[in-house]
């Protein structure tokens, strides 16, 4: 993926989280707590804590940060 095409992901991601998350994820369309879909995400095996520790490093990343604020 292209840089240009990273920024419209982002954008789209941005605009509606969930629909991008639905997209690429099983889950339950009632389900709207960040830390009740992270945990059903691991509890089917949908993701790995592996995955979320290096989420969660990226979050942390001072470019990535700068990149959430504009």
């Amino acid at each position: 993926m292209n840089l240009s095409g990273l920024m419209n992901t982002y954008q789209q991601f941005k605009a509606n989280p969930m629909q991008m998350l639905m997209q690429r994820f099983n889950i339950p369309q009632n389900m709207n707590n960040p830390n009740e879909i992270l945990q059903h995400l691991l509890n089917t095996g949908q993701i790995t804590q592996d995955q979320v520790n290096q989420a969660m490093q990226l979050r942390n990343n001072p470019i990535i940060q700068q990149m959430m604020k504009r």
